[in-house]
């Protein structure tokens, strides 16, 4: 795969792309894949023609999972605006050329820094003449049903204070996952809804459901992805292929909500976005009428009613803005030993009563090494823990209730475990009650205290968590020694 980097010794550099013509558009969003490493990022800027007048160049801001994401600069002109993720021309006006500017950076702080690696920028346009394309190699004859295998998460369960929010990162992080390579990812990275959600935060906007961060991400995992203004043909090529897709939706369980009305959802939301799955048609009738979708839908109040068929006809109203994430393969283009996650190797060290701070390492005279968690202490980043052997069981396909269904290809991942959060406190300290967790979670297994295992892990929005191990009640070491 060909990259774009920056040449030894250069902190920053520009590419300038040529200048495109296009169907007429009216607004376009931006995706784009890279591997950033720690000090760097990637920012995107793009810039149309409408009549004989460019706009100017308008910026997604910069990208990286290091540092704070996005901006508020640089976003608008007199003639066009980028909406969070947006570009959107004024007045009416369609645009019929665009061109495409990336500027890679490493921090001059660190000018040995490896420098980002961009293997792609993408752009999706709609409005005008712009008709939805599939931009892959077609299945000449579509089946009449196809199921990917896929976990469900939900994201009501996960971390309080952003659970509410992260509807486009867990919809991400299922895509991911139902990959044949996710369990590299769970091997290696313990990839949870709530991390990536941290790490592709637009936080200028002070929000994660930015699309083309939430794509990008992936890219930091070594996938194709991008965003496409699509339609149901778009969905069931990559769905006939084992891709499960995301879409973005506005839904209602109620008639007449002022929502559009979606059998079998759990509930009503303005915005949102879930992992399309599969589909069928069926009775193996081929039409519009009997077409159904499968969903892995993360507004659900836990992992095993996750999975719900909803009915295109009223999926098709509620798929209001047309946005799709798409990840056309089953398989990473390429693969980044460094991260994007970097997971630290760390040991609970008693604190106080029931209270514990993360050590790093031991230095060379034998003394502590001690992170830095000044960023989790002013609220940035939190503590979760779970139990070896206790979470949702989703291997059967999960429940059935009065909007959830049982389905045929499921799939069990590591954030089905039952997940305990808590905030860091002054003095990187963290209350956790280690013997009671582990006497509860043996007389829950039917085993004896010392076989429980507990995971800790303080999770950072820049790019890295510390893992700590727990095994009998007792702290056990994971790190290593410094020379």
């Amino acid at each position: 795969i060909r990259t774009l980097v920056l040449e030894d010794g250069r902190e920053e550099g520009t590419f300038t792309s040529h200048e495109y013509q296009s169907t007429d558009f009216t607004q376009m969003v931006a995706s784009w894949n890279a591997f950033i490493y720690e000090g760097g990022s990637v920012e995107i800027l793009a810039r149309a023609e409408f009549g004989d007048t460019w706009t100017e160049w308008l910026t997604w801001g910069e990208f990286t999972p290091y540092a704070k994401r996005g901006t508020t600069k640089n976003k608008k002109c007199d003639d066009a605006v980028v909406d969070v993720d947006t570009f959107i021309l004024k007045n009416g006006q369609t645009a019929h050329h665009v061109q495409v500017m990336a500027v890679l950076r490493r921090d001059p702080e660190h000018p040995d820094a490896k420098s980002p690696e961009l293997r792609r920028i993408c752009m999706t346009f709609a409005g005008g003449t712009t008709l939805a394309e599939y931009a892959e190699e077609p299945v000449e004859t579509l089946p009449v049903k196809s199921l990917c295998q896929a976990p469900g998460i939900s994201q009501e369960i996960r971390y309080s204070s952003i659970a509410d929010s992260i509807c486009s990162p867990t919809t991400m992080t299922v895509m991911m996952l139902s990959r044949e390579s996710s369990e590299d990812l769970q091997r290696y990275t313990a990839l949870l809804p709530e991390m990536y959600a941290l790490m592709t935060e637009d936080n200028a906007e002070d929000m994660f459901g930015n699309w083309s961060f939430t794509c990008s991400g992936a890219g930091l995992y070594g996938y194709e992805c991008y965003c496409q203004y699509a339609g149901k043909d778009i969905l069931m090529q990559e769905l006939a292929k084992g891709h499960t897709c995301g879409i973005n939706v506005v839904y209602s369980n109620k008639k007449n909500s002022g929502y559009p009305y979606l059998m079998g959802c759990a509930g009503s939301t303005g915005g949102h976005l879930i992992t399309i799955i599969g589909y069928e048609y069926e009775d193996g009738q081929i039409d519009d009428e009997h077409l159904y979708f499968y969903s892995s839908d993360s507004y659900s109040d836990s992992d095993d009613t996750c999975y719900r068929r909803y009915k295109w006809t009223e999926l098709a109203q509620c798929w209001t803005k047309r946005m799709a994430y798409i990840i056309p393969s089953l398989e990473r283009e390429a693969v980044c030993k460094e991260g994007p996650y970097y997971h630290i190797a760390a040991q609970l060290e008693p604190a106080g009563n029931n209270e514990y701070r993360f050590i790093c390492g031991i230095s060379g005279d034998g003394s502590p090494v001690y992170p830095d968690t000044y960023d989790f202490e002013r609220g940035d980043g939190f503590v979760c823990w779970c139990v070896d052997g206790i979470g949702t069981d989703n291997t059967a396909g999960g429940i059935e209730s009065d909007s959830s269904i049982v389905y045929e290809k499921p799939m069990q991942v590591y954030a089905n475990h039952t997940f305990s959060y808590a905030k860091m406190a002054a003095g990187g300290k963290v209350k956790i009650d280690l013997e009671g967790i582990t006497q509860r979670a043996a007389e829950q297994l039917g085993i004896d205290p010392e076989g429980v295992c507990i995971s800790v892990y303080a999770v950072s929005p820049y790019g890295y968590c510390y893992s700590a191990g727990v095994v009998g009640g007792q702290p056990v070491s994971t790190y290593v020694v410094e020379n």
